[in-house]
């Protein structure tokens, strides 16, 4: 029984769709050395049994390649169906001649059994081939038995053919394994990164935040027989404290499921900004470039969507904004509100902040520093706060953001 081949290893088999596309091209190519012999032999070769067997195969050519999904299922479920396109080869020879141009096209059968089938089958199709062929040179009588090294030569390019069919297969075979290599090997680092990623954002945002928590809960003792006024600041800071980092441990956890830093910078920005004014209420606005100017790297965006967050978590829970804008150019990205505003301190006084509860700025800073960037937050009492980011240069090599409409 004529069978399909199969690969040793499941994983290294190429798909139906890689298999399709070397069936097509073999086709193609059957039709176009069916077109060049057509016009290349003289006209005196021509007859109309000829010229009917040369139409049949073309018909048949052209129909495989149009529905050649579904006449590939079949040929792959049933092997035995191609010795049919082997016995439509057979007027085309008995009428052109076993030695005539036309032989060029038979051969073509052979390399495609080659792609498709295990040695067995082709095997069964060349000796296929090769009777027919002699079949067409005995009908030819004398005229073919003048030509013996032809009769001896020219069945070998059966064979010959169907082995340059196995070698594309197992060209396709190799390239396949190699793909599915490359795809585990992105996959191990891609979670390589991811994990590195985690551990870096656990150790800067909530290490430090529960450090911060430690320290002022250690000294709560001593505040409360020496100034409960002082203890119950404290204390209102570790509960401010516990509350950042159970929404740092709650934002770790969504960052594994949130695919918005896979976007663009763009599109990234206007989907967390949207986001946040249809779950706050308060209206937001985006600015953003697109245009190509590049974008940069994953890395990078991460850190840059994850400061726009935090900017907005922060307009969320102390500003008392109704209105807040997101804007950027190729060189800085700014949140602005509208709220209460507040003094920001000096860089060198940001740590500050902590003793009140106030981790945010901190980690934007760091972030900031990290992808070689520089935060400045400017505000004053009434009047709202800016958060500013200086931004690295992006890379141009990478393909252009698509330019996203306004987020209110």
């Amino acid at each position: 029984m004529l069978t399909v081949r199969e690969s040793g290893d499941a994983g290294a088999a190429p798909d139906r769709e890689r298999l399709g596309v070397a069936f097509r091209v073999l086709l193609v190519l059957r039709g176009l050395v069916l077109a060049m012999t057509v016009m290349l032999v003289p006209d005196d070769w021509r007859d109309a049994s000829l010229m009917l067997a040369v139409a049949a195969v073309g018909a048949g050519t052209a129909a495989t390649c149009l529905a050649w999904r579904r006449v590939l299922s079949l040929l792959l479920r049933h092997p035995t169906l191609w010795c049919l396109d082997a016995l439509l080869m057979g007027p085309v020879l008995l009428s052109g001649g076993a030695l005539g141009p036309y032989f060029l096209v038979t051969v073509l059968t052979s390399a495609i059994a080659g792609v498709l089938y295990e040695w067995r089958a082709v095997l069964v199709i060349c000796a296929a081939q090769t009777s027919l062929f002699f079949a067409a040179a005995g009908a030819a009588g004398q005229e073919a038995a003048t030509a013996t090294p032809a009769l001896i030569g020219l069945p070998a390019f059966y064979p010959l053919a169907a082995c340059a069919g196995v070698a594309l297969r197992r060209f396709l075979d190799d390239y396949a394994d190699l793909e599915e290599r490359h795809r585990r090997a992105a996959t191990a680092l891609s979670a390589a990164e991811e994990r590195a990623r985690l551990a870096r954002e656990m150790h800067d945002s909530l290490a430090k935040t529960l450090q911060g928590i430690s320290m002022s809960a250690e000294a709560l003792p001593v505040w409360v027989r020496r100034s409960p006024e002082q203890a119950e600041a404290d204390a209102r800071a570790v509960v401010a404290g516990l509350r950042v980092a159970a929404r740092q441990a709650r934002g770790l956890l969504a960052d594994l499921r949130d695919d918005v830093y896979r976007q663009p910078l763009d599109g990234a920005l206007a989907a967390v900004v949207a986001e946040w004014s249809a779950r706050t209420g308060i209206a937001a606005v985006t600015r953003l470039p697109g245009g190509p100017d590049g974008d940069h790297e994953a890395a990078v965006r991460y850190e840059i969507v994850s400061i726009v967050r935090e900017a907005l978590a922060n307009v969320e829970r102390h500003a008392d904004a109704r209105h807040v804008t997101v804007s950027r150019d190729a060189a800085t990205l700014a949140v602005r509100d509208d709220g209460r505003g507040f003094v920001p301190p000096q860089d060198d006084r940001l740590g500050l902040l902590a003793r009140d509860g106030h981790y945010g700025l901190i980690g934007m800073r760091e972030r900031a520093h990290r992808i070689g960037g520089r935060l400045t937050v400017d505000g004053a009492p009434g009047h709202g706060t800016t958060v500013s980011i200086l931004l690295p240069p992006t890379d141009r090599r990478q393909a252009p953001s698509a330019t996203p409409g306004a987020a209110r």
